[in-house]
């Protein structure tokens, strides 16, 4: 049973209200984006009577072979092409400096890990793809470049931290995130691949490698 209903005013205060949560002063990371998925998961139910609209689909081979080729060819496009561009565009890499406190700290590795799959994987694929592109659709319709692009700058605003090379290297991700969403409508898809880049990340970070990200042509 629909409790909630659908048109686009509704949906624009929802996608609001859950947007805004991210800086609500009574939660902290990663327990801010619990609070989130919690929001998503009953605001969908409410809305369709289901979850089906956050596309949670079973994952068979064919998935896993995209999952892995997707992966890969982001990982090495971005870390070897994109990443050291904007860096030199920008005239200074992304400021990573916030993951610097990982570097050979098992403990604080392991904790941001699983953290990062909870909140970034998890909530930001949830929040700024599945609930995004569900509500926006209920605003512009069919109008696909519209919901990429704005659910895009939404994943990409509360990256300000990283400065300007940051903010440019998210918004290029939600792009390609957004992209891989409305293609194979599979939220796993996304949750699976932004994890394992994430991985990689903190990995490189634990390791005291940080600065491969802050390479310039």
């Amino acid at each position: 049973m629909k409790l909630i209903q659908q048109n686009k005013w509704i949906s624009l205060i929802l996608l609001a209200v859950a947007f805004s949560l991210i800086y609500n002063p009574l939660t902290k990371f990663p327990f801010t984006f619990c609070v989130i998925i919690v929001f998503i998961l009953i605001t969908a139910y409410l809305q369709n009577g289901s979850l089906k609209e956050l596309n949670f689909k079973k994952l068979n081979f064919h998935d896993v072979k995209i999952i892995l080729i997707s992966y890969l060819t982001l990982e090495l496009g971005v870390d070897f092409f994109v990443q050291p561009l904007i860096n030199w565009l920008c005239n200074e890499p992304a400021d990573y400096s916030t993951f610097e406190h990982i570097k050979g700290d098992a403990f604080q590795y392991f904790k941001w890990l699983f953290s990062m799959w909870i909140s970034a994987a998890i909530g930001e694929e949830l929040l700024f793809r599945a609930f995004a592109f569900a509500q926006l659709k209920n605003v512009f319709g069919e109008k696909k470049g519209f919901i990429v692009l704005i659910s895009s700058l939404m994943f990409c605003l509360p990256h300000l931290y990283q400065g300007v090379a940051g903010l440019i290297m998210t918004f290029i991700f939600g792009i390609v995130f957004a992209l891989l969403y409305m293609k194979y409508q599979n939220i796993w898809v996304n949750i699976i691949i932004h994890g394992l880049i994430d991985s990689v990340f903190l990995t490189l970070s634990y390791f005291g490698y940080i600065e491969f990200y802050q390479f310039m042509w």
